[in-house]
């Protein structure tokens, strides 16, 4: 009679019982590393106290003050805040400042997305031309003299293109009101150093991508939809938020072209708070800002909330 044998089941259950060894991603920071972690990020959270909130929570405190550069400070309420509330400049300035970023976003951020992705379907030895004239980096206060000059409404070189090309009637350019903004932004059209950007994450795309939807038969219109674009998101999220906040923040550039004018067409919210400050108005000024830095804020979390960076989603 054959006796049947067979092997004991404990030791393979104990053995699959045994929990996996913790790798690095799980393993709990030594006391050394958590140290380390610490002192890395403390300049940064340092200069960010510093800088940047500490400065926000005295301006907040400022504007509910008569905020004076000698003599004792008195509470006030909400006295320079009603003040900027019913001051007709400030609504104009946040017309033109709103206005002035809609534009901005829509002419300079979206165009050089679709001119990197055009870029990238060209020869490598055009499309390295192509870029070195589209993204020719140039001297900001260099461009701004330049630009100052070709929007010269008598001998500059866009008055010359209007009337002796197109044949178009003398241009005002920078002094007629219901331009001036537009062309405050045309230069970023032609000279967008954040395009390079773009082109270094298309040329992070894995070409797989692009061959497959080849053999599926997609299009040239087809793949940007649904691989280049999406593969964009997590950039176009990064630069989009800083692009928000620079341009409801700008001053530099209208400042030195126009000055604000004409008549304030073409004075932004920063501008007008800059000069407010500089008759002394400290309180008014700094409410101004506390109520530029609530759009700002409100804006980027709305954005922020609606705007999925994950290309997978």
């Amino acid at each position: 009679m054959a006796i049947e044998q067979t092997a004991p089941t404990g030791i393979g259950e104990v053995a699959a019982a045994k929990p996996a060894a913790p790798t690095a991603a799980t393993r709990p920071l030594s006391r050394r590393s958590r140290v380390e972690m610490v002192l890395f990020l403390l300049p940064a959270f340092i200069f960010q106290l510093v800088w940047g909130w500490y400065p926000l929570v005295v301006a907040f405190v400022l504007s509910f003050t008569n905020a004076r550069v000698r003599g004792p400070l008195s509470f006030t309420g909400l006295e320079s805040y009603l003040r900027m509330a019913n001051d007709p400049l400030v609504a104009r300035a946040f017309q033109v400042t709103i206005t002035y970023a809609v534009m901005s976003i829509v002419l300079t951020f979206v165009i050089p997305i679709l001119v990197a992705i055009f870029l990238m379907e060209m020869p490598p030895r055009r499309m390295r031309w192509m870029m070195l004239l589209w993204f020719l980096p140039l001297s900001s206060i260099a461009s701004t003299i330049l630009w100052r000059y070709i929007y010269n409404a008598q001998y500059g070189l866009m008055q010359y293109i209007a009337t002796h090309i197109l044949g178009l009637p003398p241009q005002r350019f920078l002094n007629d009101p219901s331009q001036v903004l537009f062309w405050l932004i045309f230069p970023g059209i032609l000279l967008f150093g954040p395009g390079l950007i773009y082109m270094a994450a298309l040329q992070g795309i894995p070409a797989s991508y692009y061959e497959a939807a080849e053999v599926e038969g997609a299009s040239f219109w087809r793949k940007i939809w649904t691989i280049s674009l999406p593969r964009l998101r997590p950039v176009i999220s990064m630069l989009l938020t800083f692009a928000i906040i620079g341009t409801l923040q700008e001053f530099t550039w209208p400042q030195i072209m126009t000055g604000g004018e004409p008549g304030g067409a073409s004075r932004t919210v920063v501008m007008y708070m800059y000069s407010i400050w500089g008759n002394l108005r400290f309180a008014d000024a700094t409410a101004l800002a506390i109520m530029l830095f609530a759009l700002i804020m409100a804006i980027t979390i709305v954005y922020r909330t609606f705007f999925k960076e994950d290309p997978d989603v």
